[in-house]
């Protein structure tokens, strides 16, 4: 190595060192020992001591290094002074405590494994698996932030899986304090009534309690309650739930078991108008016997010679026209032909009322119907209805109408209700099926998130309602599947990764895939507190009683 004025001339001798011809590298004054500074400055310590031999002034080398400049000591940099009184009071920002890494051990930390969480607000639901942080399930809140389209959640896995917990605590418990108004549509018996039983008696709130043949609550088909068109004067605009008359439609469908004509829609439509009119003239309820009534005898309001123009084809003369009563809607032309279309409707409602819906939705509104609104959890108790036959369908397609035309009137209090369906099936079946889709469109406007659990995908029709239903939910939380063909249904429904299908064979009890629209799915477990535990227990009466001890 020579020195000159402006470099420092490095001579590498490589006549040892096959294959390499000697070569003379430069570089700038003072470059290695810029050099070995950056690397204490870096490591924080000094490099080991085996600095390359330094040829003084006249070329001589020494070894001892004796004319090398100094290596000054390398001085880690002081934080900012800050004033006490000022970081007490939080002023400045918090300040970690720093540590000292390699490239290789920041591999390790592997920060992809963290996830999102899934709201940083609202109700608590469980703990990230993947992360340990806190995740936050609140459909309303959600779509406040613009996160999800809809506020409608379903669950979907097998039994025993902890479904029902998360409905309970999630859905139910953990709602009431955010001051919203939780509705329990419940089917499952345990001990005799429905599964929220305890939980209704935790909150001092009397349950709804249907029983067939009567005995119980019953819940008027036409209440006036439930408007005729769906419109209602406090309502907001565009917000039209199921009126009388689809309600009726739809219940005369599953009856006759199979759909009507547009003659017997017709008669029935006329029929529906004509008791409402004399019920609101009379201050009197509208029940189902009075429609039934004039649909099988159409005659009420006509004279008797109009009647007698009427059968024989005659046209009326000016002075009887006015005496031909109910046959006005139609016309002369079709009032004898009118009489045949409110047949088969007439007695189907017929059989109804003295059948599977006595005592159920043929009788004015009891009490506990009425006031069930005014509690923060209302518990309809179906419990007792068989789910053979129509009864059980039309007591629960007549309840979502009632309580979706009571959101409407007061929608304009916009208070957020959430309805639970354990047995979210039914929500598919006939009638049901029909009515709450046509409710769940206006879910947002009606301020309703339903909250639906099912078992399996292959129980449903593809193009089922309920299909539609779980499809149509913004929310879905994913519980283990027995069986490798449910989970593949899933995966596809969900659009998720294919080895999806392992996780959901081998989700142990309470835990979950958390999936949003538009967003990475969560694996989570729901956590609940003693309390909690005590009150949503669904395994048997023996454990519920053996909790209480």
């Amino acid at each position: 190595m020579t020195s000159t004025d402006n470099h420092t001339t490095v001579t590498v001798d490589v006549d040892d060192t096959p294959g390499i011809d000697a070569t003379e590298m430069t570089a700038p004054p003072g470059a290695i020992t810029r050099a070995a500074d950056f690397c204490r400055w870096v490591l924080g310590r000094d490099i080991p001591a085996r600095a390359p031999a330094i040829s003084d002034d006249d070329g001589a080398e020494d070894s001892e290094g004796r004319h090398a400049a100094p290596i000054p000591e390398m001085i880690r940099r002081e934080p900012p002074d800050r004033r006490r009184w000022l970081d007490k009071w939080g002023w400045y920002e918090d300040r970690p405590a720093g540590a000292w890494t390699t490239t290789r051990q920041a591999e390790a930390l592997n920060l992809a494994t963290t996830r999102q969480p899934v709201q940083h607000g609202g109700v608590l639901a469980g703990r990230n698996l993947m992360g340990q942080a806190a995740v936050r399930l609140d459909p309303f809140e959600l779509y406040r932030d613009q996160v999800i389209d809809g506020v409608n959640v379903c669950a979907i896995g097998d039994i025993g899986v902890a479904k029902s917990s998360i409905l309970k605590t999630v859905g139910l418990l953990r709602q009431l304090p955010q001051n919203r108004q939780v509705v329990a549509f419940d089917k499952k018996n345990q001990g005799g009534r429905g599964e929220y039983g305890p939980i209704a008696d935790a909150l001092g709130v009397e349950s709804v309690t249907f029983r067939a043949g009567g005995g119980g609550a019953s819940l008027n088909l036409l209440d006036p309650a439930i408007s005729t068109d769906g419109r209602h004067e406090n309502g907001l605009e565009g917000v039209v739930p199921a009126g009388q008359e689809l309600l009726l439609l739809a219940v005369l469908r599953d009856a006759m078991e199979r759909p009507l004509d547009q003659h017997e829609k017709a008669a029935v439509r006329v029929a529906l108008r004509i008791v409402n009119q004399r019920a609101a003239a009379a201050g009197t309820e509208p029940l189902l016997v009075d429609v039934a009534a004039q649909l099988l005898d159409g005659t009420s309001g006509a004279s008797h010679e109009a009647l007698e123009y009427v059968r024989r084809g005659k046209d009326l003369p000016e002075s009887v026209r006015a005496d031909l009563g109910d046959f006005s809607y139609f016309g002369r032309r079709w009032a004898a032909r009118s009489l045949e279309w409110g047949v088969e409707p007439g007695l189907a409602m017929l059989e109804l009322v003295d059948g599977a819906l006595r005592g159920l939705v043929d009788r004015p509104t009891s009490r506990e119907v009425r006031e069930a609104l005014n509690h923060p959890f209302v518990h309809f108790d179906l419990s007792s209805l068989p789910e053979q036959g129509p009864g059980l369908r039309v007591v629960m397609t007549t309840a979502q109408t009632w309580l979706a035309n009571r959101l409407a009137a007061r929608a304009v209090d916009r208070r957020q209700t959430i309805g639970i369906f354990e047995e979210g099936w039914f929500l598919g079946e006939g009638s049901t099926g029909v009515v709450a889709r046509s409710n769940m469109k206006l879910s947002r406007g009606l301020g309703f998130s339903t909250w639906s659990a099912f078992h399996h995908l292959s129980d449903h029709a593809k193009d089922s309602p309920s299909r539609a239903l779980m499809q149509e939910s913004d929310i879905a939380l994913l519980y283990r599947q027995g069986r490798v063909d449910d989970a593949r249904e899933v995966v596809t429904m969900y659009h998720l990764p294919p080895e999806t299908v392992d996780l959901l064979t081998q989700l142990n009890r309470g835990q979950c895939l958390v999936w949003m629209k538009g967003r990475d799915p969560i694996l989570m477990q729901h956590m609940r507190s003693p309390a909690e535990i005590a009150l949503t227990n669904t395994d048997n009466v023996l454990e519920l009683s053996l909790i209480h001890i």
